[in-house]
């Protein structure tokens, strides 16, 4: 059985699975960079606006690979 990803993840969890450094986060979300939501002290990311972001940000390659 598959298990469903979960929606809001942590700077943690956000290191692990998107390979972002913790320290880089911090510097994206001061820079208002990276999509994220802030509550007090409490910092998540929505998996599906951080997708959204990665594929607005992705360079297409000229080249076709064979």
């Amino acid at each position: 059985m598959a298990t469903i990803p979960k929606r809001w993840l942590t700077t943690k969890d956000v290191a692990l699975e998107y390979g972002i450094s913790i320290n880089t986060q911090a510097q994206y979300r001061m820079r208002r960079i990276i999509p994220h939501v802030k509550i007090n002290r409490i910092i998540r990311y929505d998996r599906y606006k951080l997708d959204q972001w990665f594929e607005k940000h992705t360079v297409e390659s000229k080249e076709v690979l064979s």
